[in-house]
């Protein structure tokens, strides 16, 4: 065999030895593709569920009032100072009443004046010796000075400021030497004090419009406060608002909230109004239903409809079922048909649900269905968004 022959073979065999490699890495690839996949389960049993609506807002008191200014005047004296508790009907503050003072007294010497000669025109009118005329002129005289005198009056009661309600002095917002506005149509007066009953505490909060339909006067919430996070209060909603809050920063958002209002059943002293608060109100409760985690639950169109699915093991293959769901707690959804107890509903991993079929056979590890007691056991984590679940819009 001459050398160029020997090179020619060695060549071939090369070529197929080469071959034969890339035959056994697409057959073990394969064969790795076609792995039964695991997957995780649980199996389906009455329990209760509680739906609720979380909502953001800030805390404020349940009697709240902010005490502005009736003229224009410089502020003479303040007697309280923020954090202070203050009675109702007790002195505030006082503005210089100097030019009120003497208009008053001007106007009262008018006043007895016009008052003195209506007086003797009285008496010449019921003796014939002046006219209807002459004598509605006194009469009208007198009762303008009077008016006056009554108006000028109010406003030197306006100088001094006296609190409406009981409670604690929250916000101090002038001081000594500074000049108050009154308010106008167009333009707030100065406020002057904001005073708090804090026995009472109210948590304003900002429902978004897809949840609100759902909140009812009455229904139980519980409240925490940033600045306590880890104390939580009872709640009842107290109102629920009709019309579509208009702040700046709903209307810059195009986000579309309701106010609604809860009234706190445990009042701290630490709480203080205007701090922000978090809320879960419960607006349903079921007790002795079936349950499914949400992460098992997909969506299908069928028939031009949407329609809810769930994967439940069959043996060692996953069979697709059609379901109907009611509340949500945000980690799992009340089963109202299409799943019976212990069925045993798979619930991931997510990959796999994603690719799985109806029929696929699957590989549940045994002691799997404890999976979901062991993840839920104590206190539950952050929510759970389904990543099978459209989110619907609105």
């Amino acid at each position: 065999m001459n050398k160029k022959r020997r090179k020619r073979i060695w060549i071939w065999v090369g070529i197929g030895a080469g071959t034969l490699l890339v035959l056994l890495i697409v057959c073990s690839v394969a064969k790795g593709n076609s792995r039964i996949p695991e997957v995780q389960v649980t199996k389906l049993e009455p329990t209760s569920i509680t739906s609720t609506v979380s909502a953001e807002g800030e805390l404020r008191a349940a009697n709240q009032v902010d005490i502005s200014a009736q003229i224009v005047a410089e502020v003479e004296r303040i007697y309280v100072e923020e954090g202070d508790y203050v009675r109702k009907g007790q002195l505030l503050c006082a503005l210089d009443d100097d030019e009120l003072l003497s208009r008053r007294n001007l106007n009262r010497s008018q006043y007895e004046k016009a008052k003195s000669e209506f007086d003797r025109a009285k008496v010449m009118y019921e003796e014939k010796l002046i006219s209807d005329a002459e004598y509605q002129s006194y009469k009208t005289a007198c009762d303008v000075a009077l008016s006056n005198l009554q108006q000028s009056a109010e406003g030197l009661e306006d100088t001094r400021i006296y609190s409406p309600i009981s409670g604690r002095v929250i916000r101090v917002e002038v001081e000594e030497g500074e000049t108050v506005m009154m308010g106008t149509m167009n333009n707030a007066g100065t406020v002057l004090f904001t005073i708090a009953d804090l026995s009472a505490m109210q948590a304003e909060l900002e429902v978004d419009e897809t949840e609100v339909v759902g909140i009812k006067v009455g229904q139980e919430a519980e409240v925490v406060l940033d600045a306590l996070p880890d104390t939580s209060f009872a709640a009842v909603v107290r109102s629920v608002g009709y019309m579509a809050s208009t702040d700046a920063a709903s209307v810059s958002t195009g986000v579309t909230d309701f106010e609604v209002v809860l009234d706190l059943a445990d009042v701290d002293p630490e709480q203080r109004p205007g701090m922000s608060v978090s809320a879960e109100i419960s607006t349903a409760f079921c007790e002795n239903v079936l349950t499914c985690p949400l992460q098992a639950i997909g969506a299908e169109v069928r028939d031009g409809k949407n329609v809810e699915t769930v994967f439940v093991l069959d043996g060692n293959v996953a069979r697709l079922k059609v379901i109907k769901t009611g509340i949500s707690d945000g980690f799992d959804a009340e089963i109202t048909e299409g799943l019976s107890e212990d069925d045993v509903v798979i619930t991931g991993p997510y990959t796999t649900l994603r690719a799985l079929a109806d029929g696929d056979p699957v590989d549940a590890p045994k002691g799997d269905l404890q999976w979901r007691e062991d993840e839920n056991r104590g206190q539950r984590k952050p929510r759970l968004i389904s990543l099978r679940r459209p989110r619907r819009s609105g």
